[in-house]
């Protein structure tokens, strides 16, 4: 690998989600251990954990891992933080002469390949032992998972800007306005969407429709398959008839009707909500936290679908783990990974939904019992429709876009300096600077 040095790291920048531990996480046979190929001979392996729940749990499933490989020992290093300070934090441990075995966290093997060439492919891995990659969303499998066609991590947990979104029943049957539709084959339409917003919004600036509609950037275009990238990382495309029709949906609710509780004239307080002054809210990263901060609250409220553009989907998006380039122990950390993934135990440490489809009705099942009109078993269908994130997100100069560009922009949209539609059309060129940039420094 080549020498790593701070100028070469790409920063970039996410968020991260959370769930809850399932109940059979620390049950049954596991996979580990049933790859022939492992040594038994003593091997240590080096965790770069960014997320990995709390310690004291972490080193539980560890303990649990060592009764099944007593030969192998999991030393971990910490990669906690931001997306950029994680990278940096992953550099410094391979430059120093770590060799780093498994790396997990909400990050994408685009950012971790081009940023400082941490990953290696593990397609003859799964080709070998018959891995099941069904059990994943495809959509997201490819897109966080898969670099110039081969595969690199896999996506055992789903973090995000709109991990669920939710309403309030009690405003709705208030306003006279039918319930939106739990039901993601028939996802409730974007005019019938809007119009409920108009109808729960009160004039007087006490009650909005929505507290927001996810993160601006790709929320709203989520739902009408508009990008601001190309699937190929090459060329910005904001400025396209689809992507500009789709922001002009999302200006019509932020300035014309004036439904969000960030629209001008509202002054709602920290969570309209959960206050109960605001008809939809749509929760960021984690949908059973949400659930929880409800407790006490006395609001009736359950799951909906996303409306829907051209297409209905949750803003999502995969966590993942794989096998760092600089390991020695291949075989190990492989084995490693796929404990993890078995059962979903490291996305249940993390309190994360599981990324193992299959996994998803049993947690539904388990942690959302005292909720019982919360519509959450949609969720389960969820997961599997969820469309793939806006491929900016997942570019290795993500970070240094928002920075100078979307952030500023964004702000000048809501002083109302800039109109939404001239925002993202002068976006436009300096974005694909950064991105040209960028490709020009990797050769390509």
């Amino acid at each position: 690998m080549a020498t790593l040095t701070r100028r070469r790291i790409s920063v970039i920048a996410g968020g991260m989600g959370a769930a809850t531990l399932l109940a059979a996480a620390g049950c049954g046979a596991p996979q580990a251990g049933q790859t022939p190929q492992a040594s038994t001979k003593p091997v240590t392996l080096t965790w770069a954990v960014r997320g990995g729940g709390q310690p004291e749990p972490r080193q539980q499933l560890l303990d649990e891992y060592k009764q099944v490989r007593p030969n192998v020992t999991v030393e971990q290093i910490d990669a906690s933080g931001g997306i950029a300070p994680s990278i940096e934090k992953i550099a410094a441990a391979m430059a120093a002469g770590t060799a780093v075995d498994v790396i997990n966290g909400h990050l994408a093997a685009r950012q971790l390949i081009e940023s400082i060439d941490a990953m290696q492919p593990i397609d003859d891995l799964v080709k070998r032992d018959k891995f099941d990659l069904g059990r994943y969303n495809q959509g997201a499998l490819d897109a966080t998972g898969r670099y110039d066609g081969k595969l690199y991590t896999l996506t055992y947990a789903w973090g995000g800007d709109v991990a669920g979104a939710v309403y309030n029943k009690g405003l709705f049957r208030a306003a006279g306005i039918k319930e939106p539709s739990a039901d993601w084959s028939k996802p409730w339409t974007w005019d019938e969407f809007r119009e409920a917003m108009r109808r729960l919004t009160k004039q007087d600036g006490s009650q909005a429709g929505m507290t927001g509609f996810g993160y601006w950037v790709h929320t709203p275009l989520l739902q009408w398959g508009a990008h601001w990238l190309s699937n190929d990382y090459k060329t910005v495309i904001v400025d396209s008839q689809q992507t500009l029709d789709a922001y002009s949906k999302f200006n019509d609710l932020l300035f014309k009707d004036r439904v969000i509780s960030d629209s001008p004239g509202m002054n709602l307080g920290k969570d309209p909500f959960q206050s109960g002054k605001a008809g939809i809210s749509m929760p960021c990263c984690a949908a059973l936290n949400f659930a929880r901060s409800t407790r006490g609250l006395n609001l009736e409220w359950g799951f909906m679908t996303m409306p829907k553009g051209t297409q209905s989907s949750l803003d999502v998006s995969p966590v993942i783990m794989g096998i760092a380039k600089t390991s020695k122990a291949r075989n190990e950390a492989w084995d490693l990974v796929k404990f993890f993934d078995d059962k979903s135990r490291l996305a249940g440490l993390e309190d994360r939904m599981p990324g193992v489809l299959p996994d998803m009705s049993p947690w539904v099942k388990q942690n959302f019992g005292e909720w019982p009109q919360s519509n959450a078993e949609m969720l389960v269908e969820g997961m599997k429709v969820a469309k793939p994130l806006e491929p900016l997100r997942y570019h290795p100069q993500w970070q240094k876009i928002a920075q100078e560009v979307i952030d500023p922009a964004w702000k000048d949209v809501t002083d109302q300096k800039t109109s939404l539609l001239d925002a993202v059309k002068a976006a436009k060129p300096r974005i694909q600077t950064i991105v040209d940039d960028h490709a020009r420094s990797r050769g390509k």
